[in-house]
C-alpha cells in the first residue's frame, strides 16, 4: 500500500507528486484521501512561496492545480 505522507525535504516535488497521484487515482475511496493530501501539500507550498519574492511560475502552476482539484472534487466526488 502506498504512503500518502509527504516529506518536507523536497516541497516542490512533493506537492506535484501528491497532485499527480490524485489525478491518476481511480478508486473513489482512495481518491478522497489523495485529493485531501494533495490540497494540503499544495496549500503548504503556496504559503512558502508567498513569503518569498520569486516562484511566480510555480505559483501559477499551483493555482491551476487547485482549480483542477476543485473540479475533480465536484465532478467525481460530488462535492457541492
Amino acid at each position: 500500500m502506498a504512503s500518502y505522507e509527504s516529506s518536507s525535504s523536497a516541497p516542490v516535488a512533493d506537492w506535484r507528486r501528491d497532485y499527480e497521484s490524485a489525478l491518476l487515482e481511480t478508486d473513489h475511496k482512495a481518491l478522497f484521501k489523495r485529493v485531501e493530501v494533495a490540497e494540503a501539500a499544495i496549500l503548504g507550498r503556496r504559503e512558502e512561496l508567498q513569503r518569498g519574492s520569486d516562484g511566480l511560475a510555480e505559483q501559477l502552476e499551483i493555482e491551476t492545480a487547485l482549480i483542477k482539484l476543485r473540479k475533480l472534487k465536484k465532478e467525481i466526488l460530488n462535492f457541492p
